[in-house]
């Protein structure tokens, strides 16, 4: 038999909700997919013209410092799990209100947890913002721009997230990725402008996505948001515009500086069939946007976002 008492189990049980709970609180795919893309980023940047051998090897004998992308990619993650708790610490209400399928309405966390374990990412992403200047040579400029970058998420959770102009945070946030890559490491090159671009395109369908899960909820407690402000069918049409758009730019880019064929192939091949996925799902789902569908949405653009900085990498 076993020896494990009814209020072990118990206990085990809700440190096991917690630890689950704390996953979704941070919305762990989208921030997964933006670390992601900075890791990916940064290390195209370390290789620069480089071999992959040669850069294993500047990272086994020093002269790159590994510590300094771990430490990297650690303020990146937390950073955003930051920006994913305080979305739902702040909207916990609402959430409720929406019937959503969230931590803090399901009883996964309670409210006083989420704005713990808030606190507690953020401090983890400033305190690795500060080694990550350390080891990088950035001093003090790397914990002013992270932290500036954070003030643009804590404005969409606070203000704009239910106004017209809920998308303007995006069109600010996602270009700073790459920037805060090439503060920390250098490497910048002309030709990584096109990202700028493309990012701005990525904001289209990663934000109205988000936004129409909720759509007709937000109509009835009179939520103006971007996607409320354009209307549902507006706006569905505007982010697959988008997703399409991206695509005729990784292909524009292909042709002007001639990159790599594998990598550009499997860009689009992935990302299209994915797209495919969430457009017969929309089909079959008399053309709404659910939760469901904006992940894999998320996956998508993930997919074009990541193809895109691989082909200018190697």
């Amino acid at each position: 038999m076993s020896s494990i008492t009814p209020i072990e189990d118990k206990k085990r049980f809700n440190l096991f909700k917690v630890f689950i709970g704390s996953f979704r609180l941070m919305h762990f795919l989208q921030v997964s997919t933006v670390t992601t893309i900075g890791t990916v980023i940064a290390i195209l940047i370390l290789k620069g013209s480089g071999t992959w051998s040669e850069l294993f090897q500047n990272f086994s004998n020093g002269t790159i410092s590994i510590a300094a992308l771990i430490f990297f990619i650690l303020t990146i993650f937390f950073q955003e799990a930051f920006c994913g708790v305080q979305n739902d610490y702040v909207d916990r209400e609402i959430d409720q209100l929406y019937d959503k399928r969230r931590a803090i309405p399901d009883g996964w966390v309670s409210p006083k947890y989420a704005f713990g374990f808030g606190i507690f990412c953020f401090i983890l992403f400033t305190a690795f913002s500060f080694v990550v200047g350390i080891w990088a040579n950035t001093s003090y400029w790397g914990v002013l721009f992270i932290q500036g970058a954070n003030l643009i998420g804590i404005f969409y959770n606070l203000y704009a997230k239910h106004r017209p102009f809920s998308i303007v945070p995006y069109f600010f946030g996602f270009p700073l990725i790459p920037a805060y890559v090439w503060l920390t490491f250098g490497g910048f090159d002309p030709k990584y402008l096109w990202s700028i671009g493309l990012l701005i395109l990525v904001s289209f369908p990663a934000h109205i996505a988000n936004e129409l899960p909720d759509f007709d909820k937000d109509v009835e407690h009179n939520k103006r948001n971007f996607a409320v402000f354009l209307g549902k069918k507006l706006s569905t049409i505007i982010y697959w515009l988008g997703i399409l758009l991206i695509e005729i730019l990784i292909t524009i880019v292909y042709i002007i500086y001639s990159l790599n064929m594998i990598a550009y192939i499997l860009t689009i091949t992935l990302s299209l069939a994915v797209g495919l996925v969430a457009f017969l799902l929309m089909w079959k789902n008399n053309w709404e946007t659910n939760f469901f569908i904006f992940n894999i949405i998320t996956v998508c653009i993930g997919i074009e976002t990541l193809g895109f900085f691989i082909m200018l990498g190697i």
